[in-house]
């Protein structure tokens, strides 16, 4: 348990009654959504149509959700992201998928971390069903399963008449562009105090405010960063500390003075400049591979992975540093899967390029990474893509098993996955996933 209150957190939802267990009783909590919505929904379970019903509850959500965020603007929404072409004219629909729209959504404190799990599980369900996989093996979505969907939607999403992005995190938003603060100050306090999850948020606040701001508001940004890097330096995931040394890298190329300077000093207190690209390749392949996870979790991915999969490949045998994390992420999607398999399509070309990582980067990844990967932790949850990373471990990375170099918990990790206790890898990955909301 923390030892000082969360600066932020999502909220625990909408309550509905135990007794309520048909979907036409739990979308009457529905506050989000109009008295017609509600009678179609309804009427779509009365008929048996469980798919349509489920389908119509869960784009309703998502549109609903996607523009909880939107409020926050589109540039902010990029830098969130790290995605560079994400701008205030682009169009949340086509930059934001389900998948990413829930985990900022619960980065932000509008949904919680038991919400937000719901709800990936609930995506997971409702892409595979209206797949051209299920439709072609005539799998059907069952009542049970649209219910428990239904349910997720309406508690976390649907059920408020307003849901908005937590007021803490607004407030302390405001704040870092409006003071320099001190590491004395009650907020600052408690931040320090709160898990890598939210840290890593106020880090992409702070380099959002560097690059878009102008004048007082990006000075503060700049003098904000450079009170906290030093303690939260060793709390930040390897993506995040690389994400600071992109920026330091942009804010000289665009000649930005104040940011640049500002970036260097906060960078030279923790020696940060290892994490500074030395050129722009490295962006090209973190471009393919989020295109690959976001393919990943979006419909029809057992089609959609092949070809981008392939392109990422293609890209060059060596994998440039800044740009390593994202791509080993994007291919253990693929070669994990999900709870209903693998494409067939993807999945040897994801297996070779997992092969080519040499020893003294499957380290590095395990040692610095894994712990902080909530995507691919996540996947240990379920039996399937469990299944795969055991093969990994057991037929190629074997080394990692005595390795002194790797963390105490990961060892047990990849010591479990290699022994195949299914029960301890799940008690593991579960533990590791929530340090990254507890402290």
């Amino acid at each position: 348990m923390p030892s000082k209150e969360l600066v932020w957190a999502g909220p625990t939802g909408t309550v509905i009654p135990a007794s309520c267990s048909e979907p036409q009783e739990i979308v009457l909590y529905a506050n989000g959504l109009n008295d017609k919505q509600k009678t179609d929904i309804a009427r779509a379970f009365e008929h048996g149509a469980y798919d349509m019903g489920a389908e119509y509850t869960w784009r309703r959500a998502m549109v609903r959700l996607k523009s909880t965020l939107k409020t926050l603007g589109m540039g902010f929404i990029g830098e969130m992201l790290n995605d560079d072409d994400i701008d205030e004219y682009s169009n949340i629909d086509i930059v934001l998928n389900d998948y990413s729209a829930i985990s900022l959504a619960e980065q932000l404190g509008a949904i919680n971390s038991t919400g937000a799990l719901k709800l990936r599980h609930a995506l997971e369900v409702i892409s595979h069903y209206l797949s051209d996989e299920a439709e072609k093996n005539n799998e059907e979505l069952s009542k049970i399963d649209a219910a428990a969907l239904v349910s997720s939607c309406v508690r976390y999403v649907l059920g408020e008449a307003d849901i908005s992005i937590a007021i803490e995190f607004s407030e302390l938003r405001n704040r870092l562009y409006t003071e320099t603060l001190t590491l004395a100050d009650p907020q600052i306090e408690q931040l320090l105090d709160s898990p890598p999850f939210y840290i890593k948020t106020v880090v992409s606040v702070l380099l959002s405010g560097i690059k878009n701001e102008q004048g007082a508001a990006q000075e503060h940004a700049v003098g904000n960063l450079g009170v906290l890097i030093q303690p939260i330096w060793s709390h930040i995931p390897e993506k995040d500390k690389w994400q600071i040394g992109n920026a330091y890298r942009d804010a000289t190329a665009a000649g930005d003075i104040s940011a640049t300077k500002g970036l260097k000093n906060a960078l030279l207190k923790v020696k940060g400049f290892d994490y500074v690209p030395e050129n722009l390749r490295s962006s090209t392949f973190k471009k393919a591979a989020k295109s690959l996870i976001d393919a990943h979790f979006a419909m029809n991915n057992f089609y959609t992975e092949a070809p981008l999969v392939a392109n990422l490949s293609k890209l060059g045998s060596s994998i440039p540093a800044p740009a390593f994390i994202d791509c080993v992420q994007a291919y253990l999607c693929v070669y994990l899967g999900n709870s209903y398999g693998v494409s067939n399509a993807a999945f040897p070309t994801a297996k070779a390029e997992l092969l080519k990582i040499p020893e003294d980067r499957w380290r590095y990844y395990f040692d610095k990474v894994l712990s902080t990967d909530e995507i691919i932790l996540s996947k240990l949850f379920n039996e399937k893509p469990r299944e795969r990373f055991k093969t990994l471990i057991q037929d190629h990375l074997s080394f990692l098993v005595d390795s002194e170099s790797l963390n105490t918990d990961i060892l047990k990790l990849v010591q479990a996955l290699n022994n195949g206790y299914n029960r301890r890898i799940n008690s593991i990955s579960l533990k590791l996933y929530d340090k990254l909301r507890e402290k």
